[in-house]
């Protein structure tokens, strides 16, 4: 089976493959063993680590006869880091919705993701601030719920320019393949509905950017 996982390089082989011989079901030490061709002290301090890390969990069954064996079984956070092909559904789905409802359809289905992405947005509301002070505290809200979905996001203030500076897009591989939906259409939903309309996106993933920058005007 070849698959890559996303710890990989930090399990090292015999770790990848143990994992990997789980994903097909529970395993007793001595079918570990064999698979691995290495002694069962060697499996155990394989298990034992890859246990604490909570990628794997022991229990002991009954055999038919004699006293009952310890099988191991690979946990939903170990299943985690089998890599999933998420932007090839999404781009799948992407192209049936607009073949089969139109463009106008597609966006708005975008917009009501954008406002389900940001719902949980807290924003700090104080009478006696600003207007300026109270569009970044928004701005600075919006920020945090983008690092709550994975964004990796910093604010950055200069004068009265407001820049969002996105290190990471959980929409990355589909950006650079459908940029204009992804970029152009979710990514504006996203900053409109933090209550933002002078804004400009001047660098993007989807245009060979490593980073997706956006400026919003204070001075509006």
């Amino acid at each position: 089976m070849d698959v890559n996982l996303t710890a990989s390089p930090l399990l090292g082989d015999v770790k990848t493959k143990i994992l990997l011989y789980l994903s097909d079901g529970e395993k007793s030490m001595g079918g570990l063993s064999s698979y691995l061709a290495i002694n069962k002290t060697a499996v155990k301090e394989h298990m034992e680590t890859l246990e604490r890390m909570g990628y794997v969990r022991s229990f002991f069954k009954k055999e038919k006869t004699g006293r009952p064996s310890k099988y191991y079984e690979i946990t939903k956070t170990g299943m985690e880091l089998f890599p999933k092909k998420y932007a090839q559904l999404m781009e799948a789905f992407i192209t049936e919705v607009r073949e089969e409802f139109g463009e106008m359809k597609l966006n708005l289905i975008l917009g009501k993701v954008a406002d389900r992405l940001i719902s949980k947005a807290t924003v700090i509301s104080d009478e006696h601030m600003t207007e300026r002070e109270a569009k970044i505290e928004k701005l600075k809200s919006f920020v945090d719920t983008l690092n709550n979905l994975g964004y990796y996001a910093r604010m950055e203030i200069d004068g009265e320019v407001v820049r969002i500076i996105r290190h990471n897009c959980i929409f990355y591989e589909m950006a650079k393949t459908s940029g204009k939906v992804i970029c152009d259409v979710l990514g504006k939903d996203l900053i409109e509905k933090s209550g933002e309309k002078n804004f400009s996106i001047v660098e993007k993933f989807s245009e060979g950017g490593n980073k997706c920058v956006v400026e919003v005007d204070l001075d509006d």
